[in-house]
């Protein structure tokens, strides 16, 4: 019985170390460098920023415009979806219209933040969807994320 025990407890410290060791290692993995990336189609660019952040990653996005004339484009929520390691993006709300001008940054929502996963290169999908003058826009952009 005694024998029973001492195996007993031998194997829970194991699966305790294991199990700890496993957790720390995905844990620790950390995004290698920090991003940024422009996209230009038309009139209008998609400006990206990828971070590191506490337990995680944040991304930053907006369009800008750079057309000569002022144009009103209308958009669902968010005008940017960033969605990680699958290509699925959900827009969502009624409709919101802004006008914008030559320069004009245009971000509407808020930082994104992720949990960080293991170790390992991912994609981070990004998608701008709207109408611009009554014409469907829409900028896709896919980025890879290394995390050690």
């Amino acid at each position: 019985m005694k024998k029973w025990i001492t195996v007993f407890i031998g194997a829970v410290l194991i699966i305790t170390a294991v199990s700890y060791y496993w957790l720390n290692s995905v844990a620790d993995a950390e995004l290698t460098s920090n991003e940024t990336s422009q996209v230009k189609k038309d009139d209008f660019i998609l400006h990206m920023r990828i971070e590191s952040a506490d337990e995680g990653f944040q991304v930053f996005r907006a369009i800008q415009y750079v057309g000569d004339e002022s144009v009103e484009i209308k958009h669902q929520t968010p005008l940017v979806s960033v969605s990680f390691n699958h290509p699925n993006h959900d827009y969502t709300g009624k409709t919101v219209s802004n006008t914008l001008t030559t320069g004009n940054s245009y971000h509407p929502q808020g930082v994104k933040t992720f949990k960080t996963p293991g170790e390992g290169v991912y994609t981070l999908f990004c998608e701008a969807r709207f109408i611009v003058n009554g014409e469907p826009m829409k900028i896709s952009h896919q980025e890879e994320l290394t995390f050690q």
